[in-house]
């Protein structure tokens, strides 16, 4: 079958012809319970998939060669399509077919397409869960997304304002990123630039005093900026950390606010919770209420999408094999 393959860490994968999986069982050692394989629809494109295979994930690196891709939406050999996260190594998303731990698919909701669909796995999740699950919005809360022109982003602020969030702002490091973030609806839009000082004082004046809850894809300056203007027992959300891996954090301000750092993935969450979200998701982006870009290229084109998603492209990427 065609699959893309990381034959080295920090490089681009190749499309290459493999052996497809076996037929559903022991597909590897380190797979707990039984497995099964399904057809390739879609294979989502997201940060962890770049951060995996440099070779430095926090969770480990995946022995060479190996077929990268967590998550997809397939066939299962009953018809049946399903949304997948977890797609299990060697055989990752980005091929014709992957494996998945048995039952593990949460079937498509009638009504929307694999294409759009896609885009509320695991980015529409990590956003959804962040601000409901994980930070428990309440009403007329202000709300601080780092990060939010791209896909955790920008639906994690339109969460945010379906939640009854008092003001949302949206931190984005392009003019262009900044203007999406005010057409989705954000109270206002600031850059990411800038040292810590200047981070605080456009925090500060854009949230009007403060943050009670900051969802955040970026870490480093912009988040360490953030959590010393939060509110009272303010909750910063941590989604990812694109804009580094460490954030000079000022111990003072955690103390005297009683602030929480929570960290967060989408696997913690319960699966009914999991499968309610991208249920709820799925059916507002069919009824209009819910928005978010996806742009479905080529399998082949899998070293493309790979450098624009380096890039922060600002909308979902996905694959059709």
């Amino acid at each position: 079958m065609r699959a893309a393959q990381v034959t080295a860490y920090g490089q681009a994968p190749e499309l290459v012809e493999v052996d497809p999986p076996g037929e559903p069982g022991p597909f590897s050692e380190s797979m707990a319970g039984p497995a099964e394989t399904v057809e390739v629809l879609i294979a989502g494109i997201n940060p962890v998939d770049l951060a995996i295979a440099s070779g430095k994930f926090d969770a480990g690196a995946p022995p060479l060669p190996y077929g990268p891709g967590m998550e997809g939406i397939g066939r299962m050999a009953d018809g049946e399509i399903v949304w997948f996260e977890g797609a299990h190594f060697p055989w990752g998303s980005m091929a014709e077919r992957a494996v998945i731990s048995e039952g593990s698919g949460i079937t498509l909701p009638s009504g929307i397409e694999p294409e759009r669909a896609i885009g509320f796995g695991t980015a529409g999740m990590a956003a959804w869960l962040s601000v409901d699950w994980r930070g428990q919005l309440k009403d007329e809360e202000t709300v601080l997304i780092l990060g939010a022109s791209g896909s955790v982003g920008q639906v994690a602020l339109q969460a945010a304002r379906m939640m009854n969030a008092g003001r949302v702002v949206g931190m984005a490091r392009s003019e262009a990123g900044r203007e999406k973030v005010l057409a989705l609806g954000a109270d206002a839009a600031i850059s990411s630039d800038g040292e810590v000082g200047e981070l605080k004082d456009r925090i500060h004046e854009a949230t009007e005093g403060g943050p009670d809850l900051v969802i955040d894809g970026l870490w480093g300056l912009p988040a360490a900026a953030a959590l010393q203007t939060m509110k009272p027992q303010g909750r910063l959300v941590q989604v990812g950390n694109s804009a580094g891996i460490e954030a000079p954090i000022v111990a003072g301000p955690l103390r005297g606010g009683s602030v929480s750092v929570l960290g967060f993935r989408n696997f913690w969450a319960p699966r009914e919770v999991r499968v309610a979200t991208f249920e709820r998701m799925c059916s507002m982006a069919t009824s209009g209420d819910l928005e978010l870009e996806v742009e479905v290229l080529p399998l082949e084109s899998v070293a493309e999408a790979w450098d624009r998603q380096s890039r922060s492209p600002g909308h979902k990427l996905a694959l059709r094999p």
